[in-house]
């Protein structure tokens, strides 16, 4: 009876047959997760080069963050830098406020989790009115009131040109419901300077804030050179009038008593002339 064949027993598998079923099976339910997540929330398309490298060029100028604080100055610096930065990296502007609001934070970061989706369902919400809402929500009522009145009573007065119209660009910011537009600006700024200039700038008319500025800032130099000059014709004057009636020195020369019957004594040759009363007559006779 010949022998029957024994059964073979299966071969245990290598390490390294382990590691690759093991890196197999990892590949295959990596690739059955991706399929069901792309069922579920389909993978948007990739963006473009410039588009993912705005945030780097933005955060490269090194950005304040905003916390929320109630102050108008600190706002306006902030909204002011952001401004600037996007206007040198040349940030398109669909993409302006998801990179400022970014550098929100605490109080600020609140407000706009709360108030940022209805803000963006808006149509055509932007940088604009990303700050409008801002100053809405950040400026103190007392601030903004405060602020207003001195805008609404500006006046020249003892200002320079230049420091008249730096206080009117500040305090415009919060009172810009009284000059809207360009036009607005002008007249206000106009109606706020002294007299001289308010005068030629009514006759003149200016379109534009600036030309009205830069008008009356040329008006003032003249004015002040004039004021130099008169100033330095009457020192002028007053110096030369003075020279011309000069006081008399008053004489060093010692003065002899004067005699109570003969008057004041003479000088001859200059010695001076003594003159002794009489013991035997009395009267005063030279010495």
């Amino acid at each position: 009876m010949p022998p029957r064949p024994r059964a073979r027993t299966p071969e245990t598998p290598t390490n390294e047959q382990l590691a690759q079923n093991l890196q197999q099976l990892t590949q295959t339910m990596q690739t059955l997760s991706e399929t069901l997540l792309q069922n579920n929330h389909p993978v948007p398309p990739p963006q473009p080069a410039g588009h993912r490298d705005m945030g780097r060029l933005v955060s490269g100028h090194k950005p304040p963050t905003f916390a929320g604080e109630e102050d108008p100055v600190i706002l306006e610096e902030w909204m002011r830098t952001f401004d600037k930065i996007f206007s040198v990296v040349g940030c398109a502007k669909e993409r302006r406020v998801e990179l400022a609001t970014f550098y929100f934070c605490l109080e600020a970061d609140l407000w706009w989790m709360h108030e940022g989706p209805a803000c963006l369902e808006e149509p055509e919400f932007g940088w604009t009115a990303l700050k409008d809402r801002m100053r809405e929500r950040f400026y103190p009522a007392h601030v903004r009131a405060t602020m207003y009145e001195e805008f609404l009573h500006l006046q020249q007065r003892s200002l320079s040109v230049v420091e008249y119209h730096k206080r009117f660009l500040e305090l415009a910011r919060f009172a810009r419901m009284l000059v809207p537009t360009e036009l607005a600006k002008v007249e206000k700024f106009v109606a706020g300077l002294n007299y001289e200039a308010r005068k030629a700038l009514t006759v003149s008319k200016p379109s534009s804030l600036k030309e009205a500025y830069l008008s009356s800032a040329d008006l003032y130099r003249v004015q002040q050179l004039q004021r130099g000059s008169f100033e330095l014709a009457r020192k002028r004057t007053e110096s030369g009038g003075s020279s011309s009636f000069k006081k008399p020195k008053p004489s060093f020369q010692a003065k002899s008593a004067s005699s109570p019957t003969q008057g004041p004594n003479r000088a001859e040759h200059g010695n001076q002339v003594k003159m002794f009363p009489c013991r035997r007559c009395g009267k005063v006779h030279a010495g």
